[in-house]
């Protein structure tokens, strides 16, 4: 039984590769360049006699340490390079990966032979063109259903490879996913396979051979990701000459040469045995099959071709009927977005008949916020497709133009179409109009999130925003802070002016806290002339931040206590001018990640406010938590 279950794992492990439209190892294909140097590369040759070499010692099949000898195909393509350059180079021996890296951050090695680019390591390295790229997958026991994408993995337990590439990206891309980092890939399979998490996500050829190693047998592909390993070797910044010495040096090399070693390291058996001679027996008996059955579909599909044909223009009497019959527009563009086809229905839609708009640029049916927004979606979307990453359909909310002058809303459903090279030819798609449901959305957004005076978030909104800075500063474990506000001398502006004047203060009084905190914080106002703000990640070291905390703190409570100056009609029609003075009582509250609970914060901030209104008001206080360690 176990035979089976193996089995089907690699049949699914065929079919990534199959459908990624991913060869392992697979160098681009460029004509042959001689190996040619500079005086200026072989200077720096010259003058670096020991090439140091970071090496992954539990990377297998790609690069691994067994019995004191390193081997792998890398350690072969690296021994490949000697011979061009006409050096050697000195492996760093019996490092583990998080060691290289660092030894790579400081600046104690040249380079890494086997390791994909990332922002953060963009910081510190430099990559030659890649030479291996094969597809990220996600990979679970089989007890639950399979997993379509990560973001079906938000909220649950994955495990990473620590220092590893997908360390990084997750954590910055999918910061709802509960890393579960760990020095090796069989540990994080392991824990895949006993269900200590839910999945495991990384390289699919490093994770075929720990599975088939260790006889994971219960583990399955569940799912693929939008990620690519592309693997390629890196120089620290301070050897820019060597960066430029290995490319020359791959572009060298002989391609079948290459891909001969290869095949012979990951495509390769080593041996014949009984059950492999079965499984081909088998192979070639299905094959024969499908060609029988398809001898007997090709005949079939011979005598009923008319039909077919009949079928068929039914068929496009029934599509002609339908698109102009429904509600929805249906178009096409070309890869220059110039419309190519879109149906009568855009003439109820926006009041344009077909034959005004074909011809014309898709762009021109939107106002110019939305052409932004579209544009900036494709460009990034374009970016990705260029990154190996295969795109979705997507849909996007986008305001009109009519014939009329008008504006309403369409929500946009589109796809790309691809020929057999991937290359896109074109889009298509869906248009519904949703300008009532988006007029509901946002009447219903502004009750039930936004203050209906000031127009800032109210406590509900705050509760959502504080969950995401918590959870968030749990990851970095950065302090951050929550500060009440409650004005002091208000109450009189109201009993002498009326709540419209004190109305008036109060938006002033927003206008001035947004105007004073960072794009990441939030300001929310509580009710009457209490105000919340919850500053976002400052620094790992609480005196650190407590310091800028009070820096920022003070120039708010600055920026408070100066004059408000309005101008009235009172109830005698006379113009009256108002200059009022108003400061506020403020109470600070640090957390940091998610040891205490966001009531408990806000209860502390509330009791340093009142705190501070004992002490004669206009001041700050701070409420001294007591850490868990």
């Amino acid at each position: 039984m176990q035979y089976f279950k193996i089995k089907n794992y690699h049949l699914a492990i065929i079919l990534v590769f199959l459908f990624s439209y991913v060869n392992i190892f697979a160098q681009e294909k460029t004509d042959f360049i001689p190996f040619v140097l500079t005086q200026n590369e072989k200077d720096w040759l010259s003058s670096h006699p020991i090439i140091k070499v970071g090496v992954d010692k539990d990377y297998a099949p790609y690069e691994w340490l067994e019995n004191n000898e390193y081997k792998g195909v890398v350690i072969e393509y690296l021994r490949l390079i000697e011979k061009v350059i006409g050096i050697k180079f000195q492996i760093v021996t019996n490092k583990s990966w998080d060691e290289i890296i660092n030894l790579a951050k400081d600046g104690k090695i040249d380079m890494i032979t086997s390791i994909t680019n990332t922002p953060e390591r963009n910081k510190y390295l430099n990559f030659t063109q890649y030479y291996r790229s094969s597809p990220v997958i996600i990979i679970d026991n089989g007890k639950n259903s399979f997993i379509a994408g990560l973001k079906y993995l938000n909220n649950k337990k994955v495990s990473v490879e620590k220092s590893y590439f997908m360390e990084e990206l997750l954590e910055n891309n999918y910061p709802n996913i509960k890393l579960e980092v760990v020095n090796s890939t069989k540990e994080a399979l392991e824990l895949t396979n006993i269900g200590k998490v839910d999945a495991y996500v990384g390289d699919v050829g490093l994770a075929d051979n720990i599975i088939k190693k260790y006889n994971f047998s219960n583990l399955r592909f569940s799912g693929q990701t939008e990620y690519f390993s592309n693997q390629g070797f890196a120089v620290t910044k301070n050897n820019v000459e060597l960066l430029s010495i290995l490319n020359k040096a791959v572009k060298s090399l002989p391609e079948d040469e290459i891909q001969k070693m290869f095949n012979y390291w990951l495509n390769v058996d080593r041996g014949i045995d009984v059950k492999t001679i079965i499984f081909y027996a088998l192979g070639t008996l299905f094959i024969l099959l499908v060609v029988i059955y398809w001898i007997y579909r090709l005949r079939s599909e011979i005598t009923q071709r008319k039909i077919v044909e009949n079928k068929l223009k039914e068929s496009e009497t029934l599509y002609r009927q339908l698109t102009e019959d429904i509600n929805d527009v249906i178009w096409k563009i070309n890869t220059n977005f110039i419309i190519t086809y879109i149906s009568p229905s855009d003439e109820r839609f926006r009041g344009y008949k077909a034959s005004e708009v074909i011809g014309k640029s898709v762009f021109e049916l939107f106002t110019d916020e939305s052409i932004f927004i579209i544009k900036k979606e494709i460009k990034e979307r374009l970016e990705s497709l260029e990154k190996g990453i295969r795109l979705s359909p997507f849909t996007i909310e986008l305001q009109h133009k009519c014939k009329d002058g008008s504006i309403i809303w369409g929500e946009i459903l589109s796809k790309q179409e691809m020929d057999i090279e991937g290359n896109i030819i074109g889009y298509h798609g869906v248009t519904r109009e949703i300008t009532k449901r988006k007029e509901l959305q946002e009447k219903i957004e502004q009750l039930a999130y936004r203050d209906s005076l000031t127009k800032l978030p109210n406590r509900r909104s705050l509760n959502d925003k504080m969950s995401f800075i918590m959870s968030k500063s749990e990851r970095s474990q950065k302090y951050c802070a929550l500060v009440f506000i409650d004005l002091d001398n208000f109450k009189p502006l109201n009993d002498t002016y009326g709540h419209n004047v004190g109305d008036l203060l109060l938006i002033e009084v927003a206008n001035r806290l947004k105007n004073s905190i960072r794009k990441l914080d939030v300001v929310a106002r509580l009710g009457g002339d209490e105000f919340v703000i919850v500053f976002d990640e400052f620094d790992e070291n609480k005196d650190i931040s407590k310091e800028n905390i009070f820096k920022v703190v003070e120039k708010i409570r600055i920026y408070l206590s100066q004059a408000y100056e309005f101008n009235i009609i009172n109830e005698k029609k006379e113009n009256i001018d108002i200059k009022h003075y108003c400061t506020a009582s403020i109470g600070v509250c640090m957390f940091k990640g998610e040891q205490i609970s966001s009531l408990n914060i806000f209860r502390c901030a509330d009791s340093a406010m009142y705190e501070a209104k004992e002490s004669g008001r206009n001041t700050i206080k701070f409420y001294e938590l007591v850490e868990k360690f």
